[in-house]
Order: C-alpha cells, then sequence, then structure tokens
C-alpha cells in the first residue's frame, strides 16, 4: 500500500485561481498606496513567493513517498536520498490532526520517543486504522 497525497493536489488546483487573484489584489493596492519605487519591487517579491509556493506543494505531493509493507513502513525522497524504515511494533499511537474533506496530518509516535509527521494524506481515516491494525497485530 502506497499513501497518496493526490487529493492535496486536486485542492491545490482549485485553490490556484484564488491565490492568483489575491496576488492581482495584492498588486493593485500596492500600486495606490505604496511609493512607486517600492510597489515594483515587492510585487516581484510576492509573484516569485506565490510561485516558489505552489511549485514545492506539487514537488512535495509528487516525490515525498510512504509505502507500507507488511512489517513496516518506508519514508522516502529519493531526490534528496532519503530514506527512512520504521516498524510497525515501534509505533505507539498514531494520531490524526488537522482533516480536511479529503486529506489530511498524521502524527506517529515512536516507542523511542521520535515523531513522524504525514502531511495532506489521502483519506487520513483509513491510513491510520491500516498502521493501528498493523501495531496491535505486532504487539
Amino acid at each position: 500500500m502506497q499513501i497518496t497525497r493526490q487529493n492535496h493536489l486536486r485542492y491545490m488546483t482549485k485553490i490556484t485561481p484564488l491565490l492568483l487573484l489575491l496576488y492581482v489584489f495584492q498588486l493593485y493596492l500596492y500600486k495606490t498606496f505604496a511609493p512607486a519605487h517600492m510597489s515594483s519591487d515587492i510585487g516581484l517579491l510576492l509573484g516569485l513567493g506565490l510561485a516558489f509556493i505552489i511549485v514545492c506543494y506539487h514537488f512535495y505531493d509528487y516525490h515525498h513517498k510512504i509505502i507500507c509493507h507488511e512489517n513496516y513502513f518506508e519514508v522516502r525522497f529519493d531526490l534528496l536520498r532519503m530514506q527512512e524504515e520504521v516498524l510497525y511494533s515501534n509505533i505507539t499511537q498514531v494520531e490524526l490532526k488537522k482533516k480536511n474533506d479529503f486529506f489530511g496530518h498524521l502524527i506517529i509516535h515512536l516507542r523511542n520517543g521520535g515523531v513522524f509527521h504525514f502531511h495532506h494524506v489521502d483519506h487520513p481515516e483509513i491510513v491510520q486504522e491500516f498502521i493501528e491494525k498493523k501495531r496491535t497485530k505486532r504487539n
């Protein structure tokens, strides 16, 4: 089983036009009320910041992989060569935080005091239930 983030990508696609409208509104306010020499620089910085945020969300959603195996789950970010494996038996609690309609945020607490945060997970209740079953089966 692989934990996906497709619902978050759909949400970002829906919200991007709103973010662009807010960007245009901010540009209008800066052009109207800010000194002329500042408005073009601030507009460029706001535009670059907005583009950076959107690209980072998509980059994270596509390249950060969480794969559940029989005895452990694997967290991978191949582009940065990061990989970590966690045995289900080392998990003490799976906590669901910040749930939206179709995606949410999971916090996994480990016996050694470590914590894993899974952001923008599709159907977090199903993932939480899956990990809880695996965790209790191993204990």
